[in-house]
């Protein structure tokens, strides 16, 4: 069986790597298509304390018809209250709830009689409480859906964020779409990478925050996100699962065709606990976890900061070839201690050949500079034609299969007080040229370190200046190491699949 799902992969690539494949039936595809895209919403329980669910599609440009239910109003916003979501005179196919629990059973058989595709519960109160009461309510909400065709996501969550369908929980989301998708039980984390995702230019095509999942689960939208074509990234922050099996498989598949990476919460015991009284999840063993994950390629991160980093690197990178990397540093000290890391991780810094050595020593002053790899020259940074020189020479090494370059805030306020400032922008056009060069001539992974250590704001405009040009920038060497082991990781999965 599994080398028959391999043949069906290599099958989809050589045809047609847009195309769906044949991992979900097409009718669960094009169910999921219209739930991103839905072409009326309605949000029950509308109210000032729920003000983001009516604003948001219209601040991210939602094109399609959005009610408002609430039986005490006439209007909100200067938006028609409706009685009940059966008084609407339009298809509903999307509807977000926000009244008390004890109120959602009657909601959802009327959503039920509507007839309304998708109902997404942001309302808690339920097994996450770990009252009998909360349990059984969910389990009713369950009962009444499976009367009609409508499908329940949560209780206990924020809802879909789509950019490219204007589907949102949130003024102030990005509008304009990118090629990584989210899924978390979480839904203030959900907000956190998406506003981090922003900040770091990286942009998303589908975010699911699903609580308590007690009827669409993280399996269903993996599934459909290995499948859309406007993905090229799955991620996912995870508690814990009701079909451990189910979960497994469906990762297993994903991660042939995508980078698939996974946030795993509650991997301690304290933490295990904090979920039970999140998203009322069983958490599992972290190591269990961590060796299943590990065994079918799925990259295993543990932060924030860790899974932008990874995104980056991914989106903006070719294949690497393997661990040796080329580190170029200002900071003679850094550079070691950097190496020291690189190589507690598994990576390797491998000495530059003696030809090389001597054509960069050559080109940059000898004093204070080293040449072996990492490469320490600072001198070359004040003559900018010779640091893209030097960088694009010891790159083009055998040797070397990635590089990783630190980049200072600093010199931009040098420039402004003791040079022309047209040095500067010739430095930063020449690091572009020469990242451009490593990655599309020779096809190896370009990462920056930006280190504001001078100023924020100086830090902040140089990194959306590279991010923007398609360069991976991220704050430290070490994280750099971290986020590009993840992709060699992930090419060396490939290669043992293959």
């Amino acid at each position: 069986m599994e080398k028959l799902y391999i043949l069906k992969f290599l099958i989809c690539v050589l045809n047609n790597s847009e195309k769906i494949g044949d991992f979900l039936d097409p009718e669960k595809f094009e169910y999921f298509e219209r739930l991103f895209h839905p072409k009326s919403i309605a949000i029950i329980g509308a109210s000032e304390g729920s003000f983001f669910y009516l604003l948001g599609p219209m601040a991210t440009g939602y094109k399609g018809k959005v009610y408002a239910v609430n039986p005490s109003r006439d209007s909100i916003f200067n938006i028609k209250c409706y009685k009940s979501v059966l008084d609407i005179n339009d298809d509903i196919d999307f509807a977000t709830v926000t009244v008390p629990a004890k109120y959602t059973p009657d909601v959802m058989r009327e959503c039920v009689e509507k007839g309304v595709e998708t109902v997404h519960f942001f309302t808690s109160g339920y097994s996450e409480t770990g009252t009998e009461e909360g349990k059984r309510l969910e389990q009713e909400l369950l009962k009444i859906a499976r009367k009609g065709i409508t499908r329940i996501i949560g209780p206990n969550c924020m809802g879909i964020y789509c950019p490219e369908s204007g589907l949102s929980f949130m003024p102030g989301f990005p509008k304009k779409p990118g090629p990584v998708a989210f899924i978390a039980q979480s839904g203030a984390l959900t907000e956190q990478v998406i506003y981090s995702g922003r900040l770091r230019c990286v942009g998303f095509s589908k975010i699911v925050s699903y609580g308590n999942a007690i009827d669409l689960d993280n399996p269903d939208f993996v599934e459909y996100l290995t499948e859309d074509p406007k993905t090229k990234i799955i991620s996912t922050y995870i508690e814990g699962t009701k079909n451990g099996r189910r979960l497994y498989e469906t990762l297993r598949e994903a991660v042939k065709k995508k980078p698939v990476i996974v946030w795993k919460g509650g991997q301690t015991e304290r933490g295990a606990v904090a979920v039970s009284s999140h998203t009322g999840s069983l958490a599992g063993s972290g190591e269990i976890w961590k060796a299943a994950l590990k065994q079918i390629g799925v990259l295993n991160i543990r932060d924030l900061e860790n899974l932008i980093d990874t995104f980056l690197v991914f989106l903006n990178n070719p294949s690497p070839w393997g661990r040796r990397g080329l580190i170029v540093s200002f900071s003679g000290g850094e550079s070691v201690s950097e190496t020291d890391k690189a190589v507690e991780m598994g990576l390797e810094i491998p000495l530059l050949s003696k030809e090389t050595k001597e054509k960069i020593e050559e080109m940059v002053p000898a004093a204070g500079i080293s040449t072996r790899n990492p490469l320490d020259i600072p001198s070359a940074f004040f003559r900018f034609a010779n640091i893209a020189e030097v960088v694009k020479l010891a790159a083009a090494e055998d040797n070397i299969d990635f590089v990783i370059f630190e980049m200072l805030d600093r010199f931009r306020s040098v420039s402004k007080t003791f040079r022309n400032f047209q040095w500067y922008v010739n430095l930063r056009k020449s690091i572009r040229d020469a990242a451009n060069y490593i990655k599309k001539e020779l096809g190896k992974p370009f990462v920056m370190a930006m280190l504001p250590a001078f100023s924020e704001h100086e830090a902040v405009f140089l990194r959306k200046f590279y991010t923007t040009r398609g360069i991976s920038v991220v704050p430290t060497m070490n994280r750099a190491a971290k986020a590009i082991k993840r992709i060699i990781e992930y090419q060396e999965f490939l290669d043992k699949q293959k």
